[in-house]
């Protein structure tokens, strides 16, 4: 029975320390996928929103640059100068469909791939209005150049610029969708964390309740076992042993030196009871002449 009973408590022990474990299991696993959530946000926002930003603004701060040196164009009246002011503008150029290419490649979403494009369309337009102003202002007809300058060339360069501003409120826009994105993650990771390590805690004390209370049961069984136990080894080594008896009246010397009757002593250190009677040799030699008689 004890066995038994001691198979069952390894077995519920056994199963209540599997429960944390996978418990906690859990918790690693869910914690490591929301992290790689988290950390593929992180990765996109900074590959691809931030990056589209940043492409946007440096893009959109050439342009601005190209279109003072434009007017730098138009306003020298050296050939000298006027080739060097062409020079920027060109530096500047590669500069933008560089960005734009970066743009190209890192934005997401149609909206934003076909603000890219409408983008690029009007900068490679804006190439035919550039070239007849340095045409007319090489060939020394600046105020025609300046009209060109602060008419279609100014209006050209102000659409560039809006869809460019366009480009980098989209790309932010992205940016703070998956920031947002990321802090419900983050948000949902801790509320689990927490989730998880009250579940844990809740089931660590209720198995060490129990594991307690069948402990304490255990131990008091063991100990009223081992009482019993020495109880029965008592009145065992009572009765074994060499036993000081009369060689004619059968009395027994106690421990305490004295002298009982067998029967007295027999009673006392054991459950026996005795009754009394004649065996048939004392009977034919103490009673024959009585019972002869009869």
């Amino acid at each position: 029975m004890a066995t038994k009973n001691n198979n069952s408590i390894k077995q519920r022990l056994s199963l209540s320390f599997l429960l944390i474990i996978a418990l906690f299991i859990a918790w690693g696993v869910i914690s490591l996928l929301e992290m790689h959530t988290m950390n593929n946000l992180s990765h996109t926002i900074y590959n691809h929103p931030l990056a589209v930003s940043n492409a946007s603004l440096k893009a959109g701060l050439g342009i601005t640059k190209m279109h003072r040196s434009m007017k730098d164009v138009v306003l020298l009246d050296s050939i000298n100068a006027i080739t060097f002011a062409v020079n920027t503008v060109n530096e500047q150029e590669q500069m933008v469909l560089e960005q734009l290419n970066i743009i190209s490649e890192k934005i997401i979403g149609s909206e934003g791939q076909n603000l890219e494009k409408e983008a690029r369309n009007l900068f490679v337009d804006w190439e035919n209005i550039r070239n007849e102003v340095i045409e007319l202002a090489k060939s020394g007809q600046r105020d025609e150049a300046a009209l060109i300058t602060m008419g279609k060339g100014a209006a050209h360069v102000a659409k560039l610029e809006s869809i460019m501003l366009e480009l980098t409120s989209y790309a932010r826009n992205k940016a703070d969708t998956f920031m947002n994105h990321s802090k419900k993650v983050h948000s949902r990771a801790e509320g689990n964390s927490y989730i998880l390590i009250f579940f844990g805690v809740l089931l660590s004390a209720v198995i060490a309740f129990f594991t307690i209370k069948h402990v304490v049961a255990a131990e008091v069984t063991n100990q009223k076992l081992v009482s019993e136990l020495n109880t029965t080894i008592e009145e065992i080594k009572t009765l074994r042993g060499v036993l000081p008896i009369c060689s004619h009246c059968k009395d027994i010397r106690n421990d305490a030196g004295q002298w009982d009757q067998l029967e007295k002593y027999i009673h006392e250190h054991s459950d026996a009871e005795f009754t009394h009677g004649i065996c048939p040799e004392c009977k034919e030699k103490y009673y024959s002449d009585l019972f002869r008689d009869k």
